[in-house]
């Protein structure tokens, strides 16, 4: 039995940086990882995702030449090379990962199975050697999410994929059905269309991003119907079947009966925590309804000395999300300032479709479920000098504001370079810089950012 300080279960982006944090107090750290270091972010998730999306606005852009006044020949897609730069792209970041954590003497990474033994003890499964047992006083769960697979008849006997899976693919599919019409579905809809696939996405609710407000949802429905992506909402998938190389899913819808068929299925229906498998039910950890793993303010479990963070402890499914649960549970366990909390802080998310779609703070349908309540301004892309010049006119900027305070209560960017919009306005937010300071503010012309006067100077009461 090895006794170390602390032990981390997952080298994901809220264990990786805990670890060199315990570390570099002079604490030995074990850090458990049972597929490859990174997590999701860097594996399969944010980093080769957004490297493949740039690939395929490229080739969009290309497609668009002759809009800009230039003429190109034809091209194509090379989808090995695709990825090719992905698989370069991980690898040089799994590469820094790994660096960054083998410089400290105090972290001993072990790859690995981890399952506890005791509330204080963990067994290391180690493929082709023999197990470990570890010891600490404070044991750290960040093993993420995967992808969640729903039980529908056939499902499990047909090729399908999933967000990790796809992007394996060294071929372009003829025809990609995505089950599921949220941010993973829209990203991945929308890239293998500009990589020449037909493509079809479905999702039951009755409109693609159902948690964005309404005008939101419209916006976006446009862009993808001009690109020629269908859409079909409002369908329940009943079967998926498997013949003579087509897929086929038959749905049911408010008209009836129907049924798509095509080369490839991507099942994009969310994810959920990986707490299963990790003998948590031997030291009492309690869990949520939907299997995540349920923690305090100070991410500690129901079993002191036991803690959660990132998407198995129901944090925002995000990255930096992950990230700054880190940096809150190594202050309030490690430095004892309680004065940081996780509680009402604000949540940046960025939707790498294009253009990208980024909140921040809440939206008109928050607000009115609150019952607080805002004015509201919208500017459209189509007005703003940047976007008439570089041609990208879809979207809009939209912001809610306090009426009396004149503080900025939510933003919702769908534009090019959306988040980065949205980190000006968030950044707003937490210096209290009410909203018609921004309107007169003067902002270097011609840029993006600029549009933010226009949009503060159409803020008027909400309906």
């Amino acid at each position: 039995m090895e006794k170390f300080d602390a032990i981390i279960i997952g080298a994901g982006q809220s264990g990786m940086p805990l670890a060199k944090k315990i570390g570099n107090k002079g604490l030995s750290v074990a850090l458990i990882e049972k597929r490859a270091i990174g997590g999701t972010c860097i594996n399969d998730g944010c980093s080769p995702t957004k490297t493949m999306a740039a690939s395929a606005r490229v080739a969009h852009l290309v497609s668009r030449a002759g809009d800009f006044g230039v003429d190109v020949g034809a091209y194509s897609v090379n989808q090995k090379n695709v990825k090719k730069r992905k698989d370069y792209i991980v690898d040089l970041f799994r590469g820094g990962a790994s660096k960054g954590l083998e410089k400290s003497e105090q972290i001993t990474i072990l790859m690995g199975k981890a399952v506890f033994q005791s509330d204080r003890s963990v067994r290391v499964e180690r493929e082709g050697q023999s197990d470990l047992e570890l010891e600490a006083d404070k044991i750290f769960i960040n093993p993420g999410s995967t992808p969640r697979i729903p039980a529908i008849e056939g499902l499990s006997e047909s090729p399908f994929l999933d967000s990790t899976s796809i992007m394996e693919l060294e071929e372009t599919p003829e025809h990609l059905i995505v089950l599921g019409g949220g941010y993973i579905g829209l990203e991945f809809g929308q890239m293998f269309s500009r990589f020449g696939s037909k493509v079809t996405i479905m999702d039951m609710a009755s409109r693609l991003v159902p948690k964005e407000d309404k005008d939101v949802c419209e916006e976006i429905s446009s862009i993808f119907k001009e690109e020629q992506i269908n859409t079909k909402v409002n369908v329940d998938a009943k079967k998926v079947s498997f013949t003579n190389g087509k897929i086929t899913v038959a749905y049911e819808d408010e008209t009836g009966k129907g049924s798509v068929s095509g080369s490839h299925l991507l099942v994009a229906t969310g994810r959920k925590p990986s707490s299963a498998a990790l003998g948590l039910e031997t030291i009492g950890v309690t869990l949520s309804d939907r299997g995540h793993i349920v923690v305090d303010e100070n991410f500690e479990t129901s079993v002191p000395g036991v803690y959660a963070l990132g998407d198995v402890a129901g944090s925002p499914p995000f990255t930096h999300m992950a990230y700054h649960d880190a940096y809150l549970a190594f202050n309030r366990i490690y430095e004892g300032n309680t004065s940081l909390s996780k509680k009402d802080r604000l949540i940046p998310y960025c939707v790498f479709m294009d253009p990208q779609l980024a909140r921040i703070g809440l939206n008109e349908e928050q607000a009115k479920a609150k019952e607080i309540p805002y004015h509201t301004g919208k500017f459209w892309m189509k007005h703003s000098g940047r976007a008439l010049e570089t041609d990208e006119t879809k979207g809009f900027f939209k912001v809610l504001v306090d009426p009396k305070t004149r503080q900025i209560l939510g933003a919702t960017i769908l534009s090019m370079d959306g988040g980065e919009i949205m980190a000006v306005l968030q950044m707003a937010m937490v210096g209290k810089v009410p909203y018609d300071q921004i309107q007169h503010l003067p902002i270097a012309h011609p840029t993006l950012a600029e549009s933010l006067n226009n949009l503060m100077g159409q803020v008027k009461t909400a309906d």
